[in-house]
């Protein structure tokens, strides 16, 4: 399973300096929703380095690590990884001079990436950086996900032609063909074995489902083409790929729901207007289902074999986009405006069915939940307007 959400906006060694732990200022974060019976987590600030103003938890791996990034005076922004005791260290550029950073994925073993200045980039546990450098010939790259193996995928470019590409932990690029037929492709998510998933396309808005094997052979997903383009958004350690906005042959874009197909073959329709963000190395997905309307929606859980069940109907708006290998997932409430972003708390949906909220402001709102390990805890960030028109993030942990 790759490691690691999509942060908001998805030359040289160094070594990282350990910044002085900040006291962690705990505080229980808000009551449970009424009826579910679910007992509140707790919530901590995660410590900032020397010179932070606000900060941001994009993953957290199964033995504590955390990874995100930092702001600090005139907006620019840190890559930044809080070890298991939450010390926070801010990793170093990779160009000196890089104005910007920021890291999205973890490993098991603290291995971070992301990006510095313009350029994917990957953080050994010492605090090593190395650039995740493009293909011979091609000009530039981008990164997408990272395993718990510290395996990295995304695409080499070259004039607005994407190769998909896989990079080994020793830093090796591998190129991945696209199908038969087609001239592109995007690699979007990596399992713990190396087989990679994604598309491939010849046309812009047609994306061809396909699957690498660790050697690098690309297998069609749909080889009866029974969906006009899907988008692949994640493969698990058991070869299950999840991908979302799958249109029917013949149907139209508002016929559009997600699908996964299993390593044997087994295609699983989860159904119209069906949302899904993350699966677990069980099967289990996440997300939400919306409404006919495309305008109502509410947060589900999909079996294996596709079965729905609706897991944050005790609010108007809620969306899962997390899961872990027990089942627990996280998410947040929303509002009909999606750009009301200021109005949202995070959630805990249960393996029972409970809901928990993860209120962390005064108003109980303005938080959002990012990533949980195995061990239920979460990180995420939480959104303070100190005056009309403007924001504060922190960067939040919360455990069971």
């Amino acid at each position: 399973m790759s490691i690691g959400i999509r942060a908001l906006r998805s030359a040289g060694a160094a070594t990282i300096a350990l910044a002085t732990v900040c006291t962690l200022t705990l505080a229980t974060a808000g009551s449970a929703s009424a009826g579910t019976g679910a007992s509140a987590d707790v919530a901590a600030d995660l410590p900032l380095p020397p010179g932070a103003t606000s900060s941001y938890a994009a993953a957290i791996n199964d033995n504590g690590v955390i990874v995100g990034y930092t702001d600090g005076p005139n907006n620019r922004m840190s890559p930044v990884r809080w070890n298991a005791d939450l010390t926070p260290a801010t990793l170093p550029p990779l160009l000196p001079g890089d104005p910007t950073g920021y890291v999205e994925a973890v490993s098991d073993d603290g291995t971070a990436a992301g990006y510095s200045g313009g350029h994917p980039a990957r953080w050994a546990p010492d605090g090593t950086v190395t650039q995740l450098q493009p293909l011979p010939g091609d000009t530039s790259t981008v990164f997408r996900a990272m395993s718990r193996t510290g395996i990295a995928v995304g695409e080499s470019e070259l004039g607005g032609t994407y190769h998909a590409v896989k990079w080994r932990p020793d830093g090796q690029a591998v190129q991945l063909a696209p199908l038969k037929g087609d001239t592109a492709a995007l690699a979007l998510s990596v399992n713990s074995s190396g087989t990679v998933a994604g598309v491939s396309y010849s046309v812009d808005t047609v994306y061809h489902p396909v699957k690498w094997n660790p050697d690098g052979t690309p297998v069609p997903l749909d080889p009866a083409s029974a969906y006009s383009t899907a988008w692949v958004v994640q493969i698990n350690d058991a070869g299950t790929v999840l991908a979302r906005g799958a249109v029917p042959t013949g149907g139209t874009i508002d016929q559009s729901r997600s699908v996964t197909w299993g390593a044997n073959g087994t295609v699983t329709d989860l159904g119209p207007h069906s949302g899904a963000n993350a699966i677990n190395a069980s099967g289990t997905v996440v997300g939400r289902q919306l409404g006919a309307d495309n305008i109502d929606y509410t947060a589900m859980s999909w079996s294996p074999d596709g079965t729905a069940t609706a897991i944050g109907s005790a609010y108007e708006y809620t969306t899962a986009v997390a899961v872990n290998d027990t089942g627990v997932a996280i998410g947040h409430t929303g509002a009909k405006n999606s750009m009301d972003t200021l109005h949202r708390f995070a959630l805990r949906y249960e393996a029972d069915g409970s809901l928990t909220e993860l209120n962390v402001t005064p108003d109980g709102s303005n938080s959002y939940a990012t990533s949980i390990n195995n061990s239920g805890v979460a990180v995420g960030v939480r959104i303070t307007v100190p005056t009309p028109g403007s924001s504060t993030r922190t960067a939040v942990i919360w455990r069971p």
